[in-house]
């Protein structure tokens, strides 16, 4: 009797199983190396943190804990590596970047174009041809883009994603070199069947003019890529164009706009620039549907500028928090300098990891509010 009530005891304790639900939150959050070494374990696991309700959930969870990506070219090879983005960091402290299991041959000469959501787009420009990879997951695709048959003699193609029915999209915009001749078309990234051009309108006729100062580079803010500037009408104007509803929109910029480095403000746009060794910060404000540049001084001193970072330095962004990321030209030690707008305040952060490289021109480029994503597209 004694044993079957101790057997009895036995079945007892035996706990009820995890409920999946549970399981994929907290898988979600462990680091995305893991997801991988998990899969490994059986065909359900396989199978469990495979789908995509999963990935989904792990992309989300990534949103809240950005990353740090560096890419560097040493000798034939493009690499990438990675460390937490700190928040809240103390002034000298060090990152430890570690590298992911990627890297592109010398053949590809490539130029990293942006980085949305965990995919790294590429452009190679012998081939002219698009190249996206997952440096997580170690996969890249050749992205054959249609050919265009359209009168405008210069061509620039732009890549967002689209938040609401979660795609990614290529605006492709040709113009001749005297403006008279605008095309502007739209495809779908990883859609079932031949990818096709969509013919978009857009009732401004855009042009480009020799000699005029144009915003540096390109941007996507949730959803809306802004297309640096051009002289539309007589008025020097920001092309806007939307990649959930494909609309194009414009907005007039100030003077002082002209030549800074556009980036993302807490979600809006704005523009970092330097004026007479100052550092500025232009916010694109809406009011009813009206839009207006409000103008702020961050730094006003080179004393201050040149003390934390040298007298040249590279304008890397903004984080989440609205902090300013500078990196200088050239240093023997490889940091990034954070600056506090609110608390006036520079944090130098060391960047270890890229000691084995010698050759002192060799300089990661680097991004900032890198999301960790576990799929290819």
């Amino acid at each position: 009797m004694k044993k079957k009530k101790q057997k009895q005891k036995v079945k007892m304790n035996v706990s009820d199983p995890i409920p999946s639900d549970l399981l994929m939150d907290i898988f979600s959050r462990v680091p995305a190396k893991s997801i991988f070494r998990f899969r490994c374990l059986s065909k359900f696991w396989r199978s469990t943190l495979g789908l995509p309700y999963f990935t989904e959930l792990f992309l989300t969870k990534s949103l809240a804990r950005p990353r740090l990506l560096f890419a560097i070219q040493v000798g034939k090879e493009l690499l990438f590596f990675s460390s937490p983005q700190p928040q809240n960091p103390a002034d000298n402290s060090t990152l430890v970047a570690t590298p992911y299991n990627m890297s592109f041959p010398r053949k590809y000469q490539v130029d990293i174009r942006t980085t949305l959501s965990g995919q790294v787009f590429l452009y190679e420009w012998q081939r002219k041809e698009w190249l996206i990879c997952n440096p997580v997951t170690g996969e890249s695709s050749t992205i054959t883009l249609p050919e265009v048959k359209a009168k405008g003699s210069v061509r620039r193609c732009y890549v967002g994603y689209d938040q609401i029915n979660k795609q990614f999209k290529v605006l492709c915009t040709t113009w001749s070199h005297n403006g008279e001749a605008n095309t502007h078309r739209v495809l779908t990234l990883g859609s079932s069947g031949k990818p096709l051009w969509r013919s978009i309108e857009c009732n401004i006729n855009i042009s480009r003019h020799k000699g005029a100062h144009y915003v540096a580079g390109e941007i996507c803010i949730n959803g809306v890529v802004y297309c640096g500037a051009h002289y539309i009408e007589g008025s020097c104007m920001m092309v806007c164009f939307d990649f959930c509803s494909e609309i194009f929109s414009f907005i007039k910029i100030d003077e002082g706009v002209l030549r800074g480095t556009l980036v993302n403000y807490k979600g809006k746009l704005g523009v970092l620039g330097k004026d007479k060794y100052q550092l500025m910060l232009w916010v694109l404000e809406e009011d009813a549907g009206k839009h207006k540049w409000s103008k702020s001084l961050c730094v006003g001193s080179r004393i201050r500028l040149f003390e934390r970072i040298g007298d040249n330095f590279h304008i890397l962004g903004m984080t989440g928090a609205g902090e300013i990321v500078l990196r200088p030209h050239r240093s023997k030690h490889f940091y990034i300098v954070y600056y506090n707008i609110e608390r006036d305040t520079f944090t130098r952060v060391n960047i270890q990891g890229f000691e084995q490289f010698k050759d002192p021109n060799i300089t990661p480029r680097t991004f900032l509010d890198y999301v960790e994503n576990i799929k290819l597209l």
